[in-house]
């Protein structure tokens, strides 16, 4: 599954770490990092080349956007709402393309912008059906989904090892996914694995006894 690649960037760490919770969320959406100011910013887009940039405003934006221009001239740059006594957006429309977000703006229509953003090949492959996993492929990432590696995938199938791997591949190429874990997530997501499944956190916990499993579930699945 493609997904549109966000670097956000802000002085405030609250408003960073809850944007980038929000964006992670939404299953086309995949968040690169975040930065704090101006100078890892630019280090950091020029070295992610995200396709949008989410900026909370911050003193010295014409410079900030006028070094973007030059470091990473491909990503679009999305400001967050100006303060009542910030800079005057309109006095940044010479800098590069931006589109300023206004201070009615909520939630939904901070999406829709960065989904418009998003290259036109992006967009497409976005609403682009996910091929369908075969029956082989979805039996494998279950295994994988409750932390077995691939020498108990294939006991438990009745296969190689080799053969595990060859099904396993095969449903990264479809997904799009960079690891196992991106995998499962990216199948959940599209609805290729239900929930729950065993080694999953049952709909009768708690929060914390939730919270408190998935982050056991992730650290058990092998990387590779």
């Amino acid at each position: 599954m493609y997904r549109v690649t966000i670097l956000v960037a802000g002085e405030t760490a609250l408003l960073r770490e809850a944007l980038t919770e929000l964006l992670q969320a939404q299953p086309d959406m995949r968040v690169l990092g975040q930065v704090a100011g101006e100078r890892e910013l630019l280090l950091r887009a020029a070295d992610l080349n995200p396709h949008v940039i989410l900026l909370e405003p911050w003193k010295a934006m014409g410079r900030t956007l006028h070094s973007l221009r030059r470091t990473a001239p491909e990503s679009a740059v999305l400001t967050l709402p100006y303060p009542s006594a910030g800079a005057d957006p309109r006095a940044l429309r010479a800098t590069g393309p931006l589109v300023h977000l206004p201070r009615s703006a909520g939630w939904n229509a901070l999406l829709t912008e960065v989904r418009r953003l998003a290259p036109a090949a992006v967009r497409d492959a976005v609403t682009r059906p996910v091929p369908a996993l075969s029956q082989r492929e979805t039996e494998v990432l279950r295994g994988v989904a409750t932390a077995m590696t691939n020498q108990q995938i294939g006991r438990a199938l009745g296969i190689t090892t080799g053969t595990v791997k060859r099904h396993l591949h095969a449903a990264f190429r479809k997904l799009n996914a960079v690891s196992r874990l991106d995998a499962v997530a990216q199948a959940l997501a599209a609805g290729m694995l239900t929930m729950p499944l065993a080694g999953f956190p049952s709909s009768e916990m708690t929060v914390t006894e939730e919270a408190g499993q998935d982050a056991q579930w992730r650290s058990r699945i092998p990387l590779c």
